[in-house]
């Protein structure tokens, strides 16, 4: 590897979701990456990121962005006084950041800036107490994700045993502003697709935001669901079990209590088989065929055997529509299907039972 190219690896969902904004800051400022099971950048990418960090807000999201003072989103990542110093010399220090082998961070491999460069740094700091600003880059607390609070105690694997005090390295606390980048908004709440894979994190995500430009009310259930779905369809590859089994979402959302609105963090995952059912290509492309909710939301629940059922009901509405007879407001089939047309239901009937059968061999049953 180049020593002007940085190797990313996934680790935890909040440096994971760093990653995922800062690519969404590259692509939007048209600066090249690699993106397999990890993330290649160019070193120089960190600077350039800055600037594009500030400019993605202004001309995507339609806002201005701050991290330094009482800002919305990293109330005193940096003082207000440290402006300046923080773009012109800490930035501009950051793409010559290396390996250390004295240190330690608990995320990614550890990339601090050399010894000598924050001697120069110190030499350029206006402030009065420059180790403790290097403390704040070196340790994971309030002001890198204020939005943990108190349900860093109360989810078990909330954030695989984070805690506020774990030494983290100077490209791990740079690369924690972009994370909220990363979050899509829904009806229940701001949510992040992880995984143990970069580009599966990638196409997860974005199948979810063009899913939500359809439809803003779409449950978090429906929309991993629907995501898997189409990363089956247009990838075509197969996942180990353990990928699968960490494929999870992450759901940052507001509720009330005791009078006041608290920031949480939650975690939602389907359970296994209907995962592995909705990665397998061949169900996808049936599921994807039939294109009826009713049928898609059977499967999401784990109601399998309620597609034999369906299919039942549009035998027998087939026979109806052949002999002329209307199908009722009332009639079963408008349980499980919005089409009732006849050439429709004949081809959704040699489906269904393929689909069924397909389902059970996938799941062992």
């Amino acid at each position: 590897m180049s020593e002007e190219k940085i190797t990313l690896y996934p680790s935890n969902w909040l440096y994971n979701a760093g990653v995922v904004g800062l690519l969404k800051v590259l692509e939007y400022n048209k600066i090249s990456f690699e993106i397999n099971e990890q993330v290649i950048i160019n070193k120089s990418a960190i600077k350039e990121s800055y600037e594009g960090i500030f400019q993605y807000h202004k001309e995507v999201l339609e806002e201005d962005f701050s991290i330094w003072g009482k800002n919305k989103r990293y109330p005193n990542y940096i003082q207000s006084g440290q402006k300046e110093f923080f773009k012109n010399y800490y930035v501009e220090a950051l793409p010559r950041v290396e390996k250390n082998g004295n240190k330690k961070c608990s995320w990614c491999e550890g990339y601090f800036i050399p010894l000598e460069l924050l001697e120069e740094l110190e030499r350029k700091f206006s402030g009065r107490d420059f180790s403790a600003f290097m403390e704040q880059r070196e340790k994971f607390q309030g002001i890198h994700f204020a939005g943990l609070g108190a349900a860093i105690t109360e989810v078990p694997n909330s954030f695989w045993n984070l805690n506020f005090s774990i030494p983290i390295c100077h490209l791990c606390s740079y690369l924690i502003i972009f994370n909220h980048l990363a979050f899509i908004k829904t009806s229940e709440g701001e949510i992040f697709i992880n995984a143990p894979d970069f580009k599966l994190i990638w196409d997860l995500n974005r199948f979810a935001e063009n899913l939500l430009q359809k439809s803003k009310e779409y449950g978090i259930r429906k929309i991993l669901g629907s995501s898997l779905l189409q990363w089956a369809i247009k990838r075509r590859a197969l996942l180990g079990a353990w990928t699968m089994m960490n494929i999870e979402v992450i759901v940052k959302k507001r509720v009330r209590r005791n009078n006041t609105f608290e920031n949480i963090i939650d975690y939602f995952d389907l359970p296994q088989d209907i995962t592995k059912i909705l990665l397998d290509y061949e169900i996808a492309s049936l599921i994807e065929e039939i294109k009826e909710e009713k049928i898609f939301d059977l499967i999401l629940q784990g109601k399998f055997s309620e597609i034999e059922k369906a299919n039942y009901f549009v035998l027998k509405a087939i026979l109806k529509l052949k002999n002329k007879e209307k199908i009722s407001e009332n009639d079963p089939i408008k349980k499980y299907f919005t089409n009732n047309n006849l050439e429709y239901l004949k081809k959704v009937s040699g489906i269904l039972p393929e689909l069924y059968l397909k389902i059970l061999e996938k799941i062992g049953r």
